[in-house]
């Protein structure tokens, strides 16, 4: 394809100047690219934040005020019977709590509200006026409405991790606000009062009841105790430790004693064996004899004393022994020596120390067989009490219980008796003031928000709108898409061009937009010229509307203008309606020529062909057929249709087919024959891009080029849609001020359509 210099109208050749194309085909990004959506989509953006802030101003200044008034409660520590503080249990706490907001918020306290405050007699609550008695008469349907209307006033709510509650109350009246809220915790504590006394008060009674007996309980397994110690005479405090200690000591007595009896009877055995011996009286008794003696004694009761605490295979008791016997034959041969002369003294000595030795001997006796005898009493009496001590722990235990139930019982009694007195429940923390300033409405928040959100809503259309727009509207978008170069983009005007006024907008106005406009798409033709003979161009579009008509007209006008010789053959024959009067045959009262009487062979149809190429006058020569058309599939594939294009190529310069829309019938595709140019008329902002690639499947032949038809050059200018086009505003100083650019808006067209004659 060959370059071309399309200037304001139509962007550079990709041989020439590729680089120079602005890219808007991707994502919308970044400041420029929001900036030209907003250049775009201005007024649905603008349409949009108008209609929302707007609302919302007319709904903030319509609004009646509302005021808040916020009261603060606190739920008191329970005070004890000894009037220390007593921390609750973290979850009793809390159950407390809950308990007391879900009081607050009930149903129930509301209807209370409404009876003791009277609120259905109160204008601020009811909306009416001042009236006495209203709320004394009101039966109980109206007193739960009135109840539910005032929840709707009412937020409960907690203050976190403390024992704070908020009673917040809006209303239109800011005294009314704030008397409900201060008012709520003594209505609640009223109506509460009475029923937590008698609440309390059998719960005392019952308490008072049940701790009476567990008293008497306690009682009888206290005597039962005491009863079973006696019958089994039980000391209380003996146990088995103290009967064992006694048992002890017991035994080491008796073990004494019997050591004692036991020396008694060896110090008298020895004393009557002393006595026997009857020294002469020609001898008396010696030291060593006395000292013998003296030794004998001290190891029998050496040996009495050994003998009650081992055995008699005792190596010291053996030793005693030995030496008794070593004593006593010293002794026998003392005494054989000594005998005669001690014999009188030593009766009478060893008489009265055997009658000691025997008075000893006794008591030791009877005192082990005392001990012996106490010692068996009580340990028969310590194996007794074991027996027994089994269910006398059994029953103390039973009493320990019981003790310790009629001891809780009496303390909660006390500290029930105590809340009676002192009570628990609300206090009233901080009072709330009356309000000063309304929450809602809030005109400067609210319109702020509204602004904003309105903008993000706004954008966000847009740029919905922008990603799902499919609409042709600039060169650019038809070269990414269809990498076809558009020859033109053609203005639309406020009264439309039409195919008579056509030539005349070319002759009337040459500086005007749309006549450059046209001289630039004959440019672009006539730069694609292929063979000799003048240039044959297709036009057509891909639905009717599009404008294929005017540019044709428009195309034929501009090489008129230029100088050179063009005609314009019309074979879009499915829309030619039926002429109203044929008389004259050769030309109608427009001055075409009946192409189907040309076709037909005509003479004197052909002698105005003749006539119009040799004629002095630069007119448009338009071939259209004057009557009505039956079957234009055969006038298209006629031989005759193509006589005609070879006698048009020469006798003149530039020949335009207006051809059928591609979309609606096929007769298009079968003139691409004839044709050495073929263009492609889109309607920008209509066509889309569906349409234009449905009409290149089924034109079935290469298109050279596209038209954008009826563009809003300043819409298009101020979208900036990455074309040439977007410096119109500055650069339209160089064509003639054309007012028929700038587009009525939504007023204007009304006014027009109101004013508008009614077909007869």
């Amino acid at each position: 394809m060959s370059s071309r210099a399309d200037m304001t109208l139509a962007l550079p050749s990709p041989d020439i100047n590729a680089g120079a194309r602005i890219p808007n085909g991707g994502p919308l990004m970044g400041l420029e690219q929001i900036a030209n959506v907003f250049r775009r989509r201005h007024a649905l953006i603008l349409g949009i934040i108008a209609v929302v802030v707007g609302m919302t101003a007319l709904i903030v200044f319509t609004q009646t005020p509302v005021y808040e008034a916020k009261a603060t409660l606190r739920m008191d520590v329970p005070i004890a019977a000894d009037g220390s503080d007593r921390v609750q249990q973290s979850a009793e706490s809390e159950m407390q709590i809950e308990t007391e907001i879900r009081a607050l918020a009930s149903h129930d306290l509301a209807a209370a509200m409404v009876r003791d405050l009277e609120l259905l007699d109160n204008p601020a609550f009811s909306g009416r006026k001042m009236s006495k008695g209203r709320t004394a008469r009101a039966s109980q349907g109206r007193i739960d409405k009135a109840a539910e209307q005032l929840q709707s006033m009412v937020t409960i709510q907690r203050i976190a991790h403390t024992q704070l509650i908020t009673v917040t109350v809006r209303s239109p009246h800011p005294k009314f606000a704030a008397m409900i809220a201060n008012r709520y915790v003594h209505v609640r504590q009223m109506n509460s009062m009475v029923d937590r006394l008698q609440r309390q008060e059998g719960i005392v009674a019952a308490l008072a009841k049940r701790t009476k007996r567990a008293g008497e309980e306690l009682r009888q397994a206290e005597q039962a105790v005491a009863d079973y110690r006696n019958e089994h005479r039980m000391l209380a405090g003996s146990d088995g430790t103290s009967d064992a200690g006694g048992i002890n000591a017991l035994t080491a007595e008796a073990v004494s004693a019997a050591s004692a009896r036991a020396a008694a009877a060896a110090k008298a055995a020895g004393v009557s064996a002393a006595a026997a011996i009857r020294p002469g009286p020609e001898s008396a008794t010696s030291p060593l004899l006395s000292a013998q003696q003296q030794r004998y004694a001290d190891l029998m009761q050496r040996k009495a004393e050994l003998s009650g605490f081992y055995g008699s295979g005792h190596p010291a008791l053996a030793n005693v022994l030995a030496q008794i016997d070593e004593v006593k034959r010293i002794m026998e041969a003392e005494q054989a020596r000594v005998r005669q002369r001690a014999a009188a003294d030593a009766a009478v000595q060893a008489s009265h120390e055997s009658t000691l030795a025997r008075s000893d001997a006794q008591g030791a006796a009877a005192r082990e067989a005392v001990l012996q005898s106490n010692l068996a009493a009580l340990t028969s009496k310590a194996y007794r009490n074991n027996e027994a001590g089994v269910k006398l722990a059994e029953l103390e235990r039973a009493a320990e219980t019981q003790r310790g139930l009629y001891v809780g019982l009496s303390g909660r009694l006390k500290q029930l008796g105590a809340a009676l007195v002192s009570g628990t429940g609300l206090v009233l923390q901080s009072t709330a003031p009356i309000p000063q300033n309304p929450i809602s409405p809030t005109p400067r928040k609210t319109l702020m928000a509204a602004l904003l959100g309105s903008t993000v809503l706004a954008f966000g259309c847009a740029f919905v709108l922008e990603l799902t727009d499919r609409k042709l509207r600039s060169a650019e978008q038809i070269w990414r898409l269809f990498g076809l170069d558009s020859y033109a983009m053609v203005p639309m005007l406020r009264s439309g061009v039409e195919k008579e006024t056509a030539a005349r907008l070319i002759a009337d106005r040459p500086s005007s937009l749309f006549v450059e406009s046209a001289r630039m798409l004959l440019a672009e033709v006539m730069r694609q010229r292929r063979g000799g003979g003048g240039q044959v161009v297709l036009v057509t579009s891909p639905l009717p509307g599009d404008g294929k008509t005017s540019i044709a007209y428009s195309l034929g006008a501009a090489a008129i203008a230029a100088g050179s010789r063009a005609a314009v053959v019309e074979l879009d024959l499915w829309q030619r309606a039926a002429a109203a009067n044929d008389e004259g045959g050769a030309a109608d009262r427009d001055g075409t020529i009946d192409l189907i009487g040309y076709l037909q062979g005509e003479s004197r149809v052909r002698g105005l062909l003749t006539q119009a190429s040799v004629s002095t006058q630069n007119a448009l020569t338009v071939f259209a057929p004057h009557g009505q058309t039956r079957d234009p599939s055969m006038v298209i594939s006629s031989t005759q249709l193509a006589s005609l294009f070879e006698d048009l190529r020469a006798r003149m310069d530039l020949i335009v087919i207006d051809a059928p829309p591609v979309l609606a019938v096929r007769d298009a595709s079968n003139m691409a024959c004839f044709a050495d140019v073929t263009l492609l008329v889109v309607r920008w902002g209509h066509t889309t891009v569906e349409e234009a690639a449905d009409s290149l499947v089924a034109l079935r032949s290469p298109v050279d080029g596209v038209v954008l038809n009826a563009v809003d050059y300043p819409r298009h200018a101020r979208g900036r849609y990455g074309d040439l086009v977007q410096y119109f505003n500055r650069a339209g100083a160089y064509y003639e001020r054309d007012d028929e650019l700038i587009q009525k808006g939504f007023l204007g067209k009304l006014r027009d359509m109101i004013r508008r004659p009614r077909a007869a």
